[in-house]
Parts: structure tokens; sequence; C-alpha cells
């Protein structure tokens, strides 16, 4: 390939070839001709008929203007020599696998982005198709990204549908057994059970279980969640940090009725309720605290819970470009609706002043 590569009129030039592949093409890494700082993906897919069109829909739905958090093709062109190029946004990152370990309270707010980031999809009428720890991207400060969008499902009937199933560690019970052998919205809300537990538990929920791919598919397809069957290293995070809610969707996410799979929506106030409920132990574990939870899942130690009628939970995130709040030792912070953008200032200036020290 060239150095220099036109896609439907943008020039671009090639930082680095061969960033990455996989199973549907090559993936570069390039920069705008006219300006070297802006960075993005160029990829190359093998030409056909429902490729070109799928490509060409995704191309005008423009989902990376839907948000940020959508790498997908903003341009696409046919080379007309077996070749379709695309031209996506660069996501900062790494994949999941390659994440820094985090604590409990980030997985579960990455979980909650990745989650929410599926709804989005799903309100505008696509289902990814595709999902896997190699296409979230998580950048240094948590931001998640989706990538890698070329399986995607789209409840447009002129759309042609993938003409691959996903990839093998993710697939549903009925894409193993093959009754169903096309990507549905149902085995993709099993793939996303699958990868909330690795992004909670740092491993795919067969390992330590099964090694041989017989038993790997026998593991995926007992119609609950696998991790119930590990025996526990001390190093462990025990299931029971989740709380009860969570567990229960997991068991129904890996259930073979696949209209017992939770959806995104679903995950999602469930993630929510869980970080609100988030508590951090002495010995410091972190647990989702549920009105029965008497000790600490990390340590055993007795623990009370304090019951409340309302409370106020003031989290001080993470340093990042995506949050825009600093916070200053002696300087204010001044809560209102004048803060809150999209609402009228004529109400109150003022709900709230915390003086961080």
């Amino acid at each position: 390939m060239t150095k220099r590569v036109n896609v439907a009129g943008v020039a671009t030039v090639i930082e680095q070839a061969h960033l990455g592949g996989g199973g549907q093409g090559q993936v570069h890494l390039v920069h705008l001709q006219k300006e070297p700082n802006q960075k993005l993906v160029l990829k190359e897919l093998r030409s056909s008929t429902s490729a070109l069109a799928r490509a060409e829909y995704l191309c005008r739905r423009n989902l990376s203007a839907l948000s940020p958090a959508f790498a997908a093709p903003i341009v696409c062109e046919d080379k007309g020599d077996g070749r379709i190029l695309q031209l996506i946004p660069f996501a900062e990152g790494v994949d999941l696998e390659n994440d820094i370990e985090r604590p409990l309270p980030q997985n579960l707010q990455t979980c909650l982005e990745f989650v929410s980031l599926i709804q989005l999809l799903e309100e505008n009428g696509i289902a990814h198709g595709d999902i896997a720890p190699s296409n979230i991207c998580i950048a240094p400060n948590g931001q998640v990204t989706l990538i890698d969008l070329d399986g995607f499902l789209s409840d447009d009937p002129s759309v042609p549908r993938p003409d691959t199933v996903g990839q093998w560690p993710m697939l549903a019970p009925e894409q193993r057994n093959k009754t169903c052998e096309q990507p549905t919205r149902e085995s993709g809300y099993f793939a996303m059970a699958v990868l909330n537990s690795m992004i909670l538990f740092l491993r795919h929920p067969t390992d330590g279980l099964a090694d041989e791919p017989a038993a790997v598919d026998h593991y995926m397809s007992l119609g609950y969640w696998p991790e119930h069957d590990r025996l526990p290293d001390p190093d462990d995070l025990p299931i029971a940090v989740l709380g009860q809610e969570l567990a229960d969707l997991f068991d129904r996410g890996f259930s073979l009725d696949v209209k017992a799979r939770p959806g995104p929506d679903e995950w999602r106030r469930a993630l929510v309720r869980a970080l609100h409920n988030c508590w951090v132990h002495d010995c410091g574990q972190a647990f989702v605290a549920e009105k029965k939870t008497t000790s600490c899942p990390g340590c055993g130690a007795t623990v009370t819970i304090p019951v409340t009628t309302a409370q106020l939970k003031i989290q001080i995130l993470p340093h990042g470009p995506r949050y825009g709040v600093e916070v200053k030792d002696r300087t204010p912070i001044v809560l209102g609706r004048s803060t809150m953008s999209g609402l009228p200032h004529t109400v109150s200036g003022r709900h709230l002043e915390i003086l961080p020290f």
C-alpha cells in the first residue's frame, strides 16, 4: 500500500501500516494530509455487493456524530480492485484484555458505559453484532469506545445481514449448537453478559473451568452463569461483591431461553443501583451492599450498612478530560440549575455549595 491514500476524496497519510486486523480486513493508522494531528483508522475490507451496501449504510448513519464513543465509519469507497476502504475515528486506549487492573467501582462504571452505548445503538435501530473484548477500547481515564461495527445488525430490512457470526468465546448456546448460526439481537444480549463478566472479573467465564473447545461449549450452554461452578482462588473476586441483583442478571444473561436475557436498559438500571450502593470496607474490599448485607464479602468481618430514607453521596471522579471538572482545595463547588446544561437559569443559581479541603 502506498504511503498516501485517498478515500472518497479525503487525503490521508499512513503513519503505521498493519496496526491490526481480523477476519474482516486489515487496519492501518493514518492522519489527514492537511491536518497531521488528526488521526484516523483506515480499514480495508474485501469488496462485495453486500459489504459495500453495509459500509455505505453505516457511513450514512454517521454514528460517530451520534456519540464520539462510537468508532464507526465516516466515509467509505469501493476502490474497484477487490477492496473497500473506510475511514474511522481513532479511539485512544487499549482493548479490554490489555487494560490495566481497575477496582470494582471503576469496573462497574465501565460496564455501565458499555451497556449505555449498546442501548443507544439499539434506540437507533442497530445492534453491534460482534461484542467482544477486542471491540471495546478503554482509554487511560476509563472512557469506553465501541469499535469494529462491521458485523452490525440493522432493523432496516433493506440492509444485508452480516456474513460473520461473531467471535467463538462470546457465542450464545444457539450459535454453538448450530440451531441459529446467524447473529441476532438476543445472541448479542448473551455476548453482553459475557463481556460484563469479563470486565468485572478480568477473565472469561470459563477460565479455570475448561480449556478444550467442547468443554467451553458445555459451560457456556448450561443456562446459568459459569462463575457459580468455579472453585475460587484466595485472590479471586467473590461473586458476593456484586450483590444478588447483578448475580441474577448474569444468570438470565446466560439463559438458554433467548427471551429471558436482559437487554441493555435493564443492565443499565441495575448497574446504576449497584454504583449507588457500592461501599468500601476497611479491608479495602469494595462491594454492592443490600438490605441483608451483614458481613464484608472480602474479609468476612461484620459490617453495618446505614439504613436511611435519603442520603447524599458525593463521588469524586478520577481526573480526565471527559469530566470537565477540577477539584481544588478551598475553592467552593456550587451546584444548582444554573450549572446544569439545558435548563433555565431563572429558578436558582445555588442549591448546594461544597468546600473541598
